[in-house]
């Protein structure tokens, strides 16, 4: 389940323009290192009012998330966001920095159901974040 709900705007607002207009060398800081923390797979969801949603299944190799699971979350009695609503997902990779064959599979599925925010890979390899539609350098 996606258990966290993180309050903190002006971090989630510093990360976002970080992807975007972070530095081109090599080994500098990339502001999106700062939540993948522990050795599992994580994915975190950010919605056009900045509320962010972290989900884990606690596994090193991969973080599964259906569109039932998803839609489950973002309606509760206590808020109604759609897909639709998302600027960003972002998930991290252990090892390697492709996206994976259900990645590309979720991203499509999320983008017939109307998401049209940026889904990112954060490698702990690399350190760099990637773009699915193109690498953010």
């Amino acid at each position: 389940m996606m258990r966290a709900r993180i309050v903190i705007p002006g971090l989630i607002y510093l990360l976002m323009l970080g992807s975007v207009l972070s530095s081109e060398k090599k080994g500098d800081f990339n502001p999106w290192q700062s939540l993948f923390t522990e050795p599992i797979e994580t994915l975190y969801i950010i919605m056009e009012d900045r509320v962010a949603f972290r989900y884990s299944n606690q596994d090193e190799i991969e973080v599964h998330m259906t569109l039932g699971k998803l839609e489950k979350e973002l309606r509760t009695p206590e808020r109604n966001y759609k897909i639709e609503d998302i600027v960003v997902i972002i998930h991290n990779h252990l090892k390697g920095c492709t996206f994976s064959p259900t990645d590309r599979k979720l991203h499509w599925r999320l983008k017939k159901y109307g998401f049209r925010g940026r889904f990112l890979l954060y490698s702990h390899t690399s350190n760099e974040t990637y773009d699915i539609e193109g690498k953010i350098k």
